[in-house]
């Protein structure tokens, strides 16, 4: 069987400028009989010599699509960003191939379609007479809507206006996209094809598990020893509410004599600050070389994300590596896992806090609940498995 991609971003192993992890590892573990050849936009300008490694550890070819002459226009110019305010659509709809490359990946002669990118729907439709399967990966209006549901976003005039502008446009699209038969959309989370079959109820759309990244499994710290715990992700929307809420809780609770702290990612320099300033053992890592290498160092992974959609990558690579994963609602969407089985799934502050206390006195139980959850993602989240069941929508 011949698929031919067409996606907004280049794979690679991770993500980079963008969502791109993610085909990368539908990719890699695809079934024997699946040929694909990849066409790309590059709109995450990954580099020739990193396109060329991805080519050889995916065993296919990456062909360059040239980017929309509409959609740089509207990134570049000072005109483009008043057309972009006042467009009916989001930016990369207006993306279309020319004739030329239609032409080209026509003479594929592929058995299939595949599209990634939700904004890409005009695409699609340039190669209706196609069996198509579309990824989106995330229902961006369900963002957007959450967003306007969630407290934080009316103390920003900012986030607001942002929320205000993009999710109707949101909705418009995904209203507007492609119904027949001959389309299959899946989605890495529950929630957000119900909501896109809410807009759009004639669509065949699915919800797919997101595959797990990287393994590299190693045994949790004996209990006679401070546990390491691991906070990684930007210091922005998506964390910024629940982790001053974390902080200002630990900064209450004497936990300095069980946890050595590692925070990852970029902004936390003032929480870091704080922390240390009442005495917690605290380092800060503002970006790690190989994130796999750097995430098993550690016992614990605390996953304080206020808001979002779909899949958590990061969840994903925390519970395949072993840690113990303690996270929100967010966090732990649409993940094979179970509160106070495979995971911990924490609703306060004060919840994580009593969480946090408890676990230095009973460390095996916790270690056992970290280790079912590493069973259940290489299990459910498997890369073999949900390629599977994503190419098979091509049969």
């Amino acid at each position: 069987m011949k698929i031919v991609l067409i996606t907004i971003n280049t794979p690679a192993s991770e993500n980079v400028g963008g969502t791109s992890a993610l085909p990368y590892h539908l990719l890699v573990k695809r079934p024997s009989d699946v040929e694909v050849v990849v066409y790309s936009f590059n709109y995450n300008n990954l580099k020739a010599e990193k396109i060329a490694k991805v080519e050889k550890e995916l065993n296919l070819k990456i062909h360059l699509l040239n980017k929309s002459e509409n959609v740089m226009n509207m990134l570049n110019s000072k005109i483009g960003i008043i057309q972009r305010i006042f467009s009916l659509y989001p930016l990369y709809y207006y993306t279309k191939l020319h004739d030329t490359e239609v032409q080209q990946i026509k003479s594929e002669m592929p058995n299939g379609v595949w599209i990634y990118g939700e904004e890409l729907s005009q695409v699609s439709k340039q190669f209706a007479e196609f069996k198509r399967v579309h990824c989106f990966p995330d229902s961006e209006s369900l963002y957007y809507k959450r967003m306007m549901e969630q407290s934080f976003v009316k103390a920003s005039v900012g986030l607001y206006i942002r929320q205000w502008l993009m999710y109707p446009k949101f909705v418009r699209m995904e209203q507007s996209m492609d119904n027949s038969s001959n389309i299959y959309y899946y989605l890495v989370g529950d929630a957000d094809v119900q909501n896109f079959k809410q807009l759009n109820p004639k669509v065949n759309a699915l919800f797919i598990r997101h595959p797990h990244y990287g393994v590299s499994h190693r045994d949790l710290t004996d209990s006679t020893v401070k546990l390491k715990l691991l906070i990684a992700g930007r210091y922005d929307l998506y964390m910024k509410r629940d982790a001053d809420l974390m902080v200002e809780a630990l900064l209450q609770w004497d936990l300095q004599e069980h946890y050595v702290i590692t925070i990852l990612g970029k902004g936390w320099e003032a929480v870091v600050a704080k922390l240390q300033c009442v005495g917690y053992d605290v380092h800060y890592v503002t970006f790690a070389m190989d994130y796999i290498e750097e995430i098993r160092k550690h016992d614990i992974q605390v996953v304080p994300i206020s808001i979002g959609t779909g899949t958590k990558g990061k969840v994903l690579d925390a519970l395949s590596n072993g840690l113990l994963v303690i996270g929100t609602w967010f966090a732990m969407e649409n993940i094979a896992v179970e509160s106070g089985k495979s995971c911990i799934e924490y609703h306060s502050a004060e919840e994580l806090m009593e969480i946090l206390a408890t676990i230095p006195n009973d460390w095996q139980r916790y270690k056992a609940m970290a280790e079912a959850g590493r069973q259940a993602v290489l299990i459910e989240h498997a890369r073999e498995k949900c390629s599977k069941e994503m190419f098979d929508l091509f049969r």
